[in-house]
């Protein structure tokens, strides 16, 4: 039988709990004690869980602290670090973490890398991301999209920006001491295509010949009305364009599926590109605004990008299928009154002639 240590800190005060038992691996399970990482759970609030958590929901963490499991609200959540108490481990086998150019720490999961990233203001987060955001050039247009794989090349981007096109390039820009220089890519290709939630993964024929810079992605729970976000993207062709504003409304209802209501300015060119929150990491997809309204934006939320990229073999891209196989028939012709039928071939007219030919077509 083995003691866990739960800590939990308040300011400057510190509590130490030490639970009676807590049931200790066998002989037999020495790889499952080898698996205990202990984490810390900072809370909004400032407070500190050490524990080691053992599941994670759209709503809840769950955290194992030695003789219990709590249940921990996601939005309650801060972020969660390695914590130096551990058990059957040391430090040292601690899963390794992403570093950015910034020194930033993220770790990953699937093609794309998460954190929790420390506020700032708009002027210093658009610089250090900036790099990440690309601009999408279609024979038919131009959009933006984001880098969530340095190593790999892989883009995010909405589908209506891509749709039917095959001729796909990317500018990409990149920091030097006399400031951004652009570097177009041409070897760009389509790895999955999601209509439905209006999302696309693009990836760069030869991504080490290019220097990128990835975006973290946030957590949708965690975002509220009234916190403060930004855009970077290229309306109307202004390239590395950065609009402000905040949260309007988390989870409006837009075509069936939630959105993001910002008022930061959304225009034609900003399509697929990244919403920030004020700590620099991506809570949503920019996508749509309403005509004729002012600092009527919306984005698509970061968990549907993030199902997206965990299931995109779901999605994948099929050059020789592309709307993979999926056709939307026409019902079939509506039947006419039979005495009307007779009527009309006794006594025909450009009107009835006109009727049937429509009918005719429409039959599959």
């Amino acid at each position: 039988m083995t003691n866990s240590l739960l800590l939990i800190t308040t300011g400057a005060a510190v509590l130490s709990f030490a639970p009676v038992c807590a049931i200790s691996p066998g002989p037999d399970d020495e790889s499952a004690a080898s698996a205990e990482k202990w984490q810390q759970v900072v809370l909004r609030t400032g407070n500190k869980i050490d524990g080691r958590v053992v599941k994670r929901t759209s709503e809840s963490l769950f955290v194992d602290i030695g003789y219990t499991i709590l249940a921990i609200p996601l939005g309650e959540v801060d972020t969660v670090v390695e914590s130096a108490v551990e058990t059957g481990t040391s430090a040292a086998t601690a899963p390794a973490a992403s570093r950015n150019d910034a020194g930033e720490v993220g770790s990953k999961e699937s093609i794309f890398f998460t954190s929790r990233l420390e506020p700032g203001t708009v002027k210093d987060k658009a610089r250090a991301v900036g790099e990440s955001v690309v601009q999408v050039l279609t024979l038919s247009g131009s959009g933006s999209g984001f880098v969530i794989d340095d190593k790999e090349g892989y883009i995010v981007t909405n589908y209506h920006v891509v749709e039917r096109e095959r001729d796909i390039s990317v500018v990409i820009y990149v920091r030097e001491e006399a400031g951004l220089r652009k570097v177009k890519v041409e070897k760009v290709r389509i790895i999955a295509l999601n209509p439905f939630f209006d999302l696309a993964l693009l990836k760069l024929g030869e991504p080490g010949d290019v220097p990128l810079r990835k975006c973290f992605l946030g957590d949708y729970p965690r975002v509220l009305v009234g916190d403060p976000v930004f855009a970077i993207g290229n309306p109307l062709g202004l390239d590395r364009t950065v609009s402000d504003g905040i949260v309007s409304n988390r989870n409006r209802a837009l075509g069936g599926k939630l959105a993001i209501q910002t008022t930061a300015a959304i225009n034609p060119g900003n399509s697929g590109g990244p919403l920030f929150n004020n700590r620099g990491e991506v809570i949503g997809v920019t996508s749509s605004k309403i005509m004729g309204g002012e600092s009527l934006g919306f984005a698509i939320p970061i968990h549907y990008v993030k199902d997206f990229l965990r299931h995109r073999e779901a999605y994948a891209f099929d050059k020789d299928n592309p709307n993979t196989g999926v056709r939307y028939l026409r019902p079939p012709p509506k039947p006419r009154d039979k005495k009307k039928r007779l009527s009309s071939k006794s006594s025909p007219n450009v009107g009835d002639k006109a009727a049937s030919t429509g009918d005719s077509s429409d039959k599959l």
